[in-house]
């Protein structure tokens, strides 16, 4: 019974990725890069299609990594519990490990809210169009239905028009899922730093009078534990991410280029979903690297300044030792190459700049 439910959830899984994936690549990336060959080399044409290829490769690129990596996401999940289950409930740490992860669950909420109305909207006015106007309207991509079929006949409209809500509905459902996913496990990862940072805050409030060795062994002893947990959870993440994190990078550099080049000659609403596509993952990958940067610092100076010095022998040599390894801190790169903070978005936005205004 168990193995015919097993079957039964990969075939259904397998039409999924048929349905939704087959319909994202055919009015996505496959019509555009059809359409591409024909417009080149004309440049604001150009500028069009490989926008639509860019932005349509970020989410089929995210459903790719969840289908291909679900092993290594299990094993991430189990760590996470165990950080979790090893946190005294009856600690402040405990307190803002769990604000923390109410923080993002606020903020995957923001996610869901975001993609949920934009992508709608994109799918609502060409409908209404369609019904209302005088005109059959596509939620469009440049080109005449995308590159591959005319506009106006039927029934390759109506078709066209399915495909696309297939895939506007696949895209939606890709991004948000990866984004909520990553903003959860950096929350995992923020929470345990807070944590460590509050016990070392506690030892360093105790007064000399106060100073039970056996309490300080047990609190360092957890923070030790607690950050050679945090050093392979954070590892496993890294690995885990960095292939995609730089395809990522690429792509939606291409949208953001491509998206100022069409802004005067191309509708707001194209617009609008490019760049949302390609500045919101930007974002939370640059300002969630920034903030888990910012924690490593925080807990490296709770580290120096939880009263060390008035430790005895073995106790300053397990604070020197967290102390050494907090030095080199902990952050999320795309592909090795770029590390993840508002120093590499700044960037990015001064290149995107710097190349607008070349082709302008």
């Amino acid at each position: 019974m168990f193995g015919d439910e097993n079957s039964s959830f990969s075939i259904l899984s397998l039409l999924k990725m048929l349905l939704f994936g087959g319909s994202f690549v055919y009015v996505g990336s496959l019509s555009q890069l059809i359409y591409l060959v024909r417009v080149f080399p004309d440049k604001m044409e150009t500028f069009k299609a490989l926008n639509c290829i860019s932005a349509t490769c970020v989410p089929l690129s995210k459903y790719v990594f969840m289908w291909s990596v679900r092993t290594r996401l299990r094993t991430i999940f189990v760590m996470s519990k165990q950080g979790l289950s090893a946190i005294e409930s009856d600690t402040t740490g405990y307190s803002k490990m769990i604000r923390t992860l109410k923080t993002a669950r606020s903020a995957s909420w923001f996610v869901i809210i975001n993609q949920s109305v934009t992508h709608v909207i994109y799918l609502l006015i060409p409908f209404l169009f369609t019904i209302f106007g005088n005109i059959r309207y596509l939620p469009t991509t440049p080109g005449e239905t995308y590159g591959l079929t005319p506009k106006y006949e039927t029934p390759y409209y109506e078709i066209t028009f399915m495909l696309t809500c297939f895939a506007t509905i696949f895209s939606a459902v890709n991004q948000t899922g990866y984004i909520v996913l990553f903003i959860n496990l950096l929350a995992h990862e923020l929470g345990h730093f807070y944590v460590i940072t509050d016990v070392l805050n506690g030892i360093f409030e105790k007064n000399d009078a106060d100073r039970d060795p056996v309490f300080i062994d047990r609190k360092l002893k957890f923070c030790a534990k607690h950050y050679q947990y945090l050093l392979k959870f954070h590892n496993e993440i890294k690995n885990l991410y960095k292939i995609i994190f730089g395809a990522h990078f690429l792509m939606m550099t291409i949208v953001l280029v491509t998206t100022l080049q069409t802004m005067n000659s191309w509708d707001i609403r194209n617009t609008v979903l490019t760049a949302v596509t390609g500045i919101m993952p930007l974002f939370i990958y640059c300002f969630g690297g920034e903030l888990l940067i910012t924690a490593g610092m925080d807990m490296s100076t709770a580290i120096y300044q939880c009263g060390w010095e008035k430790m005895g022998v073995k106790q300053a040599k397990v604070v020197s030792v967290i102390l050494c390894l907090s030095q080199r801190p902990l952050c999320l790169t795309a592909a090795n190459v770029f590390v993840m903070n508002r120093e590499t978005f700044g960037g990015i936005a001064q290149v995107v700049y710097k190349i607008y205004a070349v082709f302008n």
